[in-house]
């Protein structure tokens, strides 16, 4: 079971840092899972929320932002807002890189060839999935629903990041039966590990990588 570290490890480090990036791959996570916009003047960094004003000490939406405004900004503990470049140079495990709004698509489409089977492309929306073939993919559901094969398949991903708290056994099988993979989110406490290992689930996803190997 792979552990990915949401937004890195961001129980005890600044999210969507490189700071917090390498603490989840010196902790023992697998892989990091982090989120994609594009500023102003067409750079992608890695921030969640569509303005700044959670996450650093700056107000505004990252989209009316440059990378240059962005990047003066205290992402928390003096970390910058890194660019995507930024993290997979900090970074050896392979990376989920969350497409949060569609003009990120090209910008990633332009990098397949190169980061082909290390980046996973993941979002909410099934049409950025379906728009990126050369990654490999997957879909995030906040559920479980029973048609969640269905809907991997119709975009042609090959993961499915749900809702662990909506995950039962039947879809469990069904996934497996199908060859798609299961990334159970969130798994913040030792009960929802329990819960992951009973399904035999491929993946979890935890702000808490530094505590999963106690936990297990």
């Amino acid at each position: 079971m792979r552990v990915i570290g949401h937004r890195g490890a961001r129980a005890i480090e600044p999210e969507n840092t490189l700071r917090s990036f390498r603490r989840a791959q010196q902790v023992g996570a697998d892989e990091v899972e982090l989120d994609l916009r594009v500023t102003a003047d067409g750079a992608l960094v890695v921030l969640h929320d569509a303005t700044v004003d959670r996450t650093t000490d700056g107000h505004g939406p990252v989209a009316a932002l440059t990378l240059a405004q962005v990047r003066a900004l205290d992402a928390g503990a003096g970390e910058r807002v890194p660019t995507f470049a930024e993290v997979l140079d900090a970074v050896t495990v392979p990376v989920q890189a969350e497409v949060k709004v569609p003009e990120v698509v090209p910008l990633l489409a332009a990098l397949a060839a190169d980061l082909a089977g290390r980046v996973v492309v993941s979002s909410f929306d099934p049409a950025i999935v379906a728009a990126l073939p050369g990654f490999d993919r997957a879909l995030i559901r906040p559920d479980a629903p029973p048609d969640a094969v269905a809907m991997a398949r119709a975009v042609g991903a090959g993961l499915l990041c749900l809702g662990l708290a909506d995950l039962g056994a039947a879809l469990r099988t069904d996934c497996r039966a199908a060859g798609i993979a299961i990334d159970a989110w969130p798994v913040n406490d030792p009960a929802a590990l329990r819960r992951a290992v009973e399904l035999d689930v491929e993946a979890i996803t935890t702000d808490n990588p530094h505590l999963i190997g106690d936990w297990l």
